[in-house]
């Protein structure tokens, strides 16, 4: 999950070859792994992957990609 992380970009281009990268990591992680970082909408640091997303489970928000 750490390495998943250290991907992220400055770059918001939904077509890079990293970002594809990470999308097709994120889709072998466990659900329910926790994951480190806090929500953007609530601040909860209780973020967990559920099917490939990252999502909040105090607020429900989700960050798919």
């Amino acid at each position: 999950v750490d390495l998943i992380n250290s991907l992220q970009l400055d770059s918001e281009s939904i077509n890079t070859w990293k970002n594809g990268v990470a999308r097709a990591l994120k889709r072998f992680v466990e659900d329910g792994t926790q994951a480190k970082g806090r929500c953007s909408n609530c601040n909860s640091d209780k973020l967990v992957y559920q099917e490939g997303c990252l999502t909040c489970q105090d607020c429900g928000s989700s960050k798919c990609g």
